[in-house]
């Protein structure tokens, strides 16, 4: 069977709020889910004191079968780097958003139109980059309620 692998180019955030009134330090979480693994979780590095961090950075999954990305979302979040507790500031989640994973009603499948429209022209343009600019918005973690 014949496998391929997705690319997300983490490239930067605009106007991140401060968290607890104070200038943060952020970074990006991403795990393509249904896997909820350690393996499946990637994120980029910690930018110091900034509110419009450039990340410039990929993160590869690989072993996916073009149908496995029907079925699969990719759930982007955004922390504020803290020495105690990271504080999540926001998020996003590339995939269909049918509500639905391999025949099974699940939470995290409730793309926007505009985040399953990003992922649905990627899975139109294989070996090609697709761009977006999306909104962060608020929703409880998969990991949190995948237990």
């Amino acid at each position: 069977m014949e496998t391929g692998e997705v690319q997300i180019w983490v490239k930067d955030c605009k106007n991140l709020p401060p968290v607890r009134g104070v200038i943060i330090d952020p970074f990006v979480k991403c795990t393509v889910l249904p896997d909820t693994s350690r393996k499946s979780r990637q994120k980029t590095r910690v930018v110091k004191r900034t509110a419009n961090p450039m990340f410039n950075h990929t993160m590869v999954y690989d072993g996916f079968r073009p149908e496995d990305l029907k079925e699969a979302c990719a759930e982007i979040t955004v922390w504020d780097h803290d020495r105690l507790n990271n504080h999540y500031i926001g998020g996003l989640r590339l995939g269909l958003g049918t509500g639905k994973s391999y025949g099974t009603e699940v939470v995290w499948m409730d793309s926007t139109a505009g985040e399953a429209d990003l992922w649905q022209r990627m899975l139109q343009s294989d070996g090609e980059w697709v761009e977006d600019v999306l909104p962060l918005r608020m929703f409880v973690m998969a990991k949190s309620t995948s237990k």
